[in-house]
């Protein structure tokens, strides 16, 4: 477990529950959701409200010692970020032939114990996700992104219930570790509370 500390509220935790940002070229302040991009790296807990207050309390200004740009929508593009890289990671279980798509799929694998963990669309029917979830109430289940979303890993309109299916060839399955941590920021992201703005007259904004 890699502990950071957040620049807002100034407690640690643990990096898959944060999001990095770094200042681009023209000290605008990126999301570094990939965790890659060179600078110095200032960390901040993956949640609407946290990350709103960044302007008020100036915390990106203080953590670089100067002036700091948002872009217009700001708190929007974090947001699609991390639904692309939950998204991604989908794609990425989709090639490794470790999704099963469909109720009847995964009611099947379900009765045979070859699920690790679900994904549910976040408005998807209740009915049919409690169907499956009373064959195996122990199964993790991931519910934080909309069925359009999801759908974009599947070249199709939607996808509802979705499963990742027991590796037998792996012993440290990455994959899952990876979902957990992808959904996990953006599920922590999305319940927090969106009555907030980024607005200070103190910082400027760019288009993007």
């Amino acid at each position: 477990m890699t502990l950071r500390k957040c620049i807002v509220t100034g407690q640690s935790r643990d990096s898959v529950q944060m999001i990095r940002f770094v200042l681009g070229p023209f000290g605008e302040v990126v999301p570094d959701i990939e965790e890659k991009l060179p600078g110095k790296g200032m960390w901040v807990t993956s949640c609407y409200q946290t990350i709103a207050k960044t302007a008020e309390k100036k915390s990106f200004e203080r953590s670089m010692h100067r002036k700091v740009l948002f872009s217009d929508r700001f708190l929007e593009n974090i947001e699609q970020k991390l639904v692309d890289r939950a998204v991604s990671a989908v794609g990425i279980a989709r090639r490794a032939g470790r999704v099963l798509a469909g109720h009847a799929k995964i009611d099947r694998a379900l009765r045979d114990r070859k699920v690790l963990l679900r994904i549910e669309a976040k408005d998807g029917a209740e009915d049919g996700r409690n169907k499956l979830t009373r064959l195996d109430p122990n199964i993790p289940i991931l519910d934080c992104v909309y069925g359009k979303e999801l759908a974009r890993a599947f070249e199709t309109r939607h996808a509802i219930h979705l499963a990742i299916a027991v590796d037998n060839k792996k012993g440290n399955d990455g994959l899952m570790t990876k979902l957990k941590k992808d959904f996990g920021r953006l599920e922590q992201f999305r319940k927090s509370n969106k009555n907030v703005k980024l607005e200070n007259s103190t910082y400027q904004c760019i288009e993007t």
